[in-house]
């Protein structure tokens, strides 16, 4: 008789105790006003990207039971599952896009971090490549949306009120032809798989947008590769805001903004830029 008020109590405490971690759990996946702040710290990753490296999503069978690894699951699952639906839509129809403010300056090289790894396919043709081969060895102003709306939002950074477009006068990036190269790499996410066939059937359209000699710097890349943990990471997790980021030569983000640019964020990227090449040993881009 004991034993058996003794199993109903032990059940009964059990069930309370899930219930207690359930209701904590379900709380923290509703969803939580967006908060624009500036970016203080470096953004990226702490290992620089190569051709082997593999983000993944979830633990292993190890680390179940690791209680500091299913613990941080148990957190990214609940930032997942709170910014699910239209969180996207509703945070940018609040901020117009603008989901951080950019650091005044760009960030020391050696407290900065790594871009991610990547794969995407360029417009010269579809073999999947390393986006870091691209990168490395140049000052590289990357570009990436994942809409419409993102990709026009991106564009404003690249034209001044005085009638330049970096987009289309990629050539001004570099005009004394000394130094480490100056380039714009550009990143269409692609959100799933049926948006990807549907971007694959409008290559032609922005083949003719996009001038030749930036063809094969224009990538079409799988969202998904990059995990949500690491999308927020890197602060690049709304699908309808547009991303810039400085990545110097070594591959470190040096800088980043995102969504549309006014005549201050315009100035403020481009006084980033012409510092960074400074500091490179590269040419001056003309204000």
């Amino acid at each position: 008789m004991a034993g058996l008020v003794f199993r109903r109590l032990l059940t009964s405490t059990t069930n309370v105790q899930f219930l207690g971690r359930f209701q904590k759990h379900l709380v923290n996946t509703a969803p939580k006003e967006h908060v624009v702040k500036e970016l203080v710290r470096p953004v990226g990753l702490p290992d620089a990207p190569t051709s082997n490296t593999k983000y993944k999503e979830g633990n292993s069978v190890r680390e179940l039971f690791d209680e500091a690894k299913t613990t941080q699951r148990t957190r990214e699952l609940e930032m997942q599952f709170s910014k699910g639906g239209l969180y996207d839509v509703h945070t940018f129809r609040k901020t117009g896009g603008k989901m951080f403010l950019s650091p005044p300056s760009f960030w020391r090289q050696d407290k900065a971090l790594y871009f991610p790894h990547m794969r995407g396919r360029s417009l010269v043709n579809n073999q999947d490549q390393d986006l870091e081969n691209t990168l490395r060895g140049k000052l590289s102003l990357v570009r990436i949306f994942t809409s419409a709306a993102g990709d026009t939002l991106g564009k404003s950074y690249f034209k001044g009120d005085d009638g330049v477009d970096y987009l289309q006068q990629e050539s001004l990036l570099n005009t004394d032809g000394e130094g480490v190269e100056t380039q714009i790499v550009e990143i269409n996410f692609t959100e799933n798989k049926l948006k990807a066939l549907f971007a694959r059937l409008a290559l032609g359209q922005v083949r003719s947008i996009v001038p030749e000699e930036r063809h094969s710097r224009y990538f079409l890349a799988d969202r998904n590769q990059l995990p949500f943990g690491i999308r927020e990471e890197l602060h690049i997790n709304n699908l309808y805001t547009s991303y810039i980021l400085l990545v110097d030569p070594e591959l470190k983000i040096r800088w980043m903004g995102c969504g549309g640019a006014d005549k201050k964020d315009f100035n403020l990227l481009w006084r980033c830029v012409r510092g960074l090449q400074k500091e490179l040993g590269t040419p001056t881009a003309p204000s």
